[in-house]
């Protein structure tokens, strides 16, 4: 088993729920498929290995709070789930496949290729993003954050939340993911290899 395995588990956790529950995988009024980008790794523009918190707030209930570490170089990028200490999944993607190594634990209805698309969304350039964009898609970035939208309706908002973390809001479904990481949305900060 690779080494990555058990530091990479959490990252994937928090968004993990969030896609579980209908953040930004649900259809939308518009009758819009969800959005699954797959970027390359490369498209990153650098090689990162954080460590994060996440904290997954529901519309109505409790929070739950997940710790993750993100591995990306310029050939893969790596993240493994886990939850209350128990290791639900491991995700490779090269660019080209997805490799999911799940346990028991992985919830059914939640796609490895969403959590890859999710984590790419808050981080990946926004040029790169914008290419990757089907019809009807836009994707707009301020000083304070991005904006996806499909025909106009917003679907995923991503903030800076402080210089070290980004909150995410699933707009459709009311969800919202604070993600408290090193250079918070710059996964590119100084200092981080190149690829």
């Amino acid at each position: 088993m690779p080494g990555w395995v058990p530091q990479l588990s959490a990252w994937s956790a928090g968004v993990a729920v969030c896609v579980l529950a209908g953040c930004a995988s649900g259809p939308v009024a518009t009758g819009a498929a969800p959005l699954q980008l797959a970027l390359a790794p490369a498209a990153l523009g650098c090689s990162v290995a954080v460590q994060q918190q996440l904290t997954v707030q529901p519309p109505s209930g409790a929070a739950q709070t997940l710790d993750a570490l993100l591995e990306v170089d310029g050939q893969a990028v790596h993240l493994a789930l886990f939850h209350m200490g128990q290791r639900m999944g491991a995700l490779h993607w090269d660019g080209r496949q997805l490799q999911a190594e799940l346990s028991r634990w992985w919830p059914a209805p939640l796609s490895p290729a969403q959590v890859i698309s999710d984590m790419q969304l808050a981080l990946w350039p926004v040029v790169a993003i914008a290419q990757a964009l089907p019809a009807g898609w836009q994707v707009q970035e301020t000083a304070q954050g991005r904006t996806l939208s499909y025909k106009g309706l917003v679907r995923t908002d991503v903030r800076a939340a402080g210089a070290g973390a980004f909150d995410i809001r699933y707009a459709p479904a009311g969800w919202s993911l604070h993600v408290a990481s090193p250079g918070g949305m710059q996964a590119c900060a100084e200092g981080r290899e190149a690829p």
